[in-house]
């Protein structure tokens, strides 16, 4: 009879499963990065025992220089993972100048169990430690850069690290059953997605046109700090140029591949939005500041040439690097995007605009093509929840545009050209996440090239097309609920991202990707009873509830575009209520008779019964986020002029606003504006230096700070109905740059 050993580590609601390289809470996967993990793995085997950080740090980066700031922020990360506290610490402590220690008990679980799922017997070593009374515990934790969480990928699919242990005890069945199904569904897309790892991939996908190419692939880490959000490779592929640091403090760093050293070449401050090497090797280009400009630095050292301001991070070098091609963001006097794809001598001046569009036809990643004769750039609307960003080409000299390809994607991030203009590399989104494409020219066939959990944004690769470097991006994120407005004392409650809402009766109706899917949940403040309400349906997000509780309005991609859907408090019977224009963001009347949503084609609003009926237009101006006063008769909403961003105050009938509120420090964050229960106030959030606060904003009279976040950054908030509770979804984005080899891109 075969037998199956499997190793666990558990303390408190938490479960390790070293060989899945999975942490479980309460039985549901708890999405970790991959180094952060690692810090976990490493605590608990040395648990109770002060680790010093230069030994963590050799066990976490061996042969790789790191700065401890990054060891500093995987323990930050952990701890959130955890719904730790540094300050009163219930897992990991901060020994002061030394390093860390794990200081709950830990039980390190061997379980035989029949590879058929018999019984099985499980064998426990307890290991347990108590940090002395006389440790301090002070943590200086950097914070992290800002779509969805992560779990590491399985050697096999997840499912079966279920079906063949036995530390689930038989009468747990309740809880068994709920972490199965969960376990289930997220392990089939954790297996699907591995797919792309391994030699057999599936066919094209009949809608899109991609398959997946079945290849062995070279992924080589380059950092591993969470903090890397741009790579460019140069030509020749002999130095690799990235950056690291927090949300407002960037530096760029430059490496020698075939030496492994590493050098600083532009310090911080500032957020670097773009980075590319001229071809002779000699310079570095990047996108750096706010507002943006463009700065030329030679690669040993020097003091960086402003080249052109007031542009946006993509942009690309031409081949013989006279001429630099970019996208410039301006808004209009309609409050609308407008974009102008520009290009100007690679010293600066000569600037002439080749195209000019404005929202929804956004234009993005300018790439010059080989001969210099023409620009490749991406077209289309990324927020609509659909299919229509297209990559086009236009002449230089004539003005001529034409489609590139017929494939369409939710967005694209980055392009680059293959050897020869053979075809184009692509970081774009077929689906939720932006992964890496290989579009071929001589079939025009499209294929995926890389598989990873994460999403990929920043994109390079070599002349030759032997080596290509890109960033992925992966978000941790959580939903918060305390009895107050300090976000210290909010406890971690589950997994959830963006945008939720509270219940009449107290619980709360959220967004989740725990299970690989984008679905809405709904659950007890304490995060009991939690329960799934769309299912495999799209996207769906942005929940909002009416006042007599009987229905959730919300937007779902289902259809192929973000649409307003309604359904019961239960989830069930879900009804379309829009089918004429994207919508990205919906609030109900208090009387429950009609929503208003704003649309994603032109952002303006729009009035539709919430029983189905014809969408009326409300605004002929920029307005997004809506938000209904107790009594119905104003919708306050977000809008910009030319200069900056407001609050609209807008007749619940439409027309001109009523009032214009300017928002604090002139950065709306997040998607919320709330009213006070009085009609008074508003609350938003706002991002000020680098740091996000609620804010609350009367009517009459001086704004008032709630609450700051310094650490994590704020997705979104919401006071219960009674007031008495505060909620929010928070966390960070973790990137990090990989060198891909191997793709024979030929």
């Amino acid at each position: 009879m075969s037998l199956l050993v499997k190793h666990f580590f558990r303390f408190g609601e938490f479960t390790v499963d070293p060989e899945q390289r999975v942490l479980f809470r309460a039985g549901t996967p708890v999405a970790l990065a991959p180094k952060v993990f690692d810090t976990l793995l490493v605590l608990i085997e040395n648990s109770g025992r002060i680790i010093e950080k230069t030994e963590l740090m050799n066990r976490l980066w061996p042969d790789t220089f790191v700065e401890e700031a990054n060891l500093a922020y995987n323990v930050q990360q952990l701890r959130k993972s955890l719904g730790d506290n540094a300050r009163r610490p219930e897992y990991v402590e901060t020994v002061a100048r030394r390093g860390y220690r794990f200081i709950v008990r830990v039980e390190d679980v061997l379980t035989d169990a029949e590879q058929t799922g018999g019984n099985g017997t499980a064998r426990c070593s307890v290991s347990e430690a108590k940090a002395p009374q006389d440790v301090t515990t002070t943590e200086s934790e950097t914070s992290a850069l800002h779509p969805s969480p992560v779990m590491e990928s399985a050697k096999k699919p997840l499912v079966d690290s279920v079906t063949t242990s036995s530390f689930w005890r038989p009468a747990d069945k309740t809880a068994f059953a709920v972490a199965l199904f969960a376990l289930l569904t997220g392990g089939i897309f954790l297996y699907e997605r591995s797919l792309a790892r391994s030699n057999k991939g599936p066919a094209a996908n009949p809608e899109t046109g991609a398959g997946r190419l079945a290849i062995p692939v070279s992924v080589e880490k380059l950092t591993a700090s969470g903090q890397s959000t741009n790579v460019a490779i140069s030509r020749d592929g002999r130095y690799i140029a990235y950056t690291i640091g927090s949300e407002t403090a960037q530096s760029i760093w430059l490496r020698q591949l075939s030496t492994n050293t590493n050098m600083e070449i532009v310090p911080p401050p500032g957020v670097v939005y773009g980075l590319a090497f001229a071809g002779n090797g000699e310079y570095l280009y990047f996108v750096k500041g706010d507002p943006k400009a463009l700065y030329r630095v030679a690669l040993f050292g020097g003091v960086p040439t402003r080249i052109v301001d007031n542009l946006e991070g993509n942009f690309s070098l031409s081949s013989d690097e006279s001429q630099i091609a970019f996208i410039r963001e301006a808004i209009n006097h309609d409050g609308q995007r407008e974009y102008s794809l520009m290009i100007a001598s690679s010293g600066g001046g000569s600037e002439r605009a080749l195209l000019v569009g404005t929202h929804p036809n956004r234009l993005d990643v300018p790439l010059w093509s080989p001969d210099g004769q023409s620009i490749a750039f991406a077209q289309g609307n990324p927020f609509s929840g659909s299919h229509n960003v297209s990559i086009r080409e236009i002449n230089v000299a004539s003005g001529a545009q034409k489609d590139v390809a017929p494939h369409k994607f939710f967005r694209i991030k980055r392009m680059a050209w293959l050897p020869h203009k053979a075809g184009l590399i692509i970081s774009g989104a077929k689906s939720s996440a932006v992964e890496l494409w290989r579009l071929s020219f001589s079939d025009m066939e499209l294929r995926q090239v890389a598989g990873s959990l994460g999403s990929y944004l920043d994109l390079g690769i070599t002349d030759d097309g032997s080596q290509v470097v890109a960033s992925q991006a992966a978000r941790i994120s959580d939903l918060w609920v305390g009895t107050n407005r300090d976000p210290q004392t909010l406890k971690k409650t589950t997994q959830a991202i963006d945008e939720f809402c509270w219940t009449p009766d107290g619980r709360l109706v959220y967004q989740s990707s725990a299970a690989g899917t984008v679905d809405l949940w709904i659950m007890q403040p304490d995060g009991t009873g939690q329960k799934q309400l769309t299912v495999n349906t799209g996207a769906n997000a942005a929940p909002a509830i009416a006042p007599n509780g009987h229905y959730i309005v919300f937007t779902s991609s289902r259809t192929g575009v973000f649409q307003v859907w309604r359904m019961n408090l239960d989830g069930s019977d879900q009804v379309q209520l829009t089918d004429d224009r994207g919508a990205s963001y919906a609030a109900i009347s208090t009387d429950g008779s009609w929503v208003v949503y704003d649309s994603t084609d032109n952002w303006h609003l729009w009035k539709v019964p919430i029983g189905g009926g014809e969408s009326k237009p409300l605004t002929q101006y920029f307005a997004a986020y809506p938000s209904v006063s107790p009594d119905s008769k104003i919708i306050a909403c977000l809008g910009r002029s030319e200069s900056t961003s407001q609050i609209l105050l807008v007749p619940a009938d439409g027309g001109q606003p009523l009032r214009k509120i300017n928002i604090v420090g002139g950065n709306f964050s997040g998607y919320r504006i709330k009213w006070a229960p009085d009609g008074k106030s508003l609350f938003y959030a706002a991002n000020r230096n680098g740091v996000t606060s609620i804010i609350k904003q009367p009517l009459e009279g001086p704004f008032e700070q709630i609450a700051r976040f310094d650490e994590d950054e704020l997705f979104d908030f919401d006071y219960s109905v009674n007031q008495r509770l505060l909620a929010v979804t928070r966390g960070g984005w973790q990137h990090d740059s990989v060198l891909i080899r191997g793709l024979n891109l030929h």
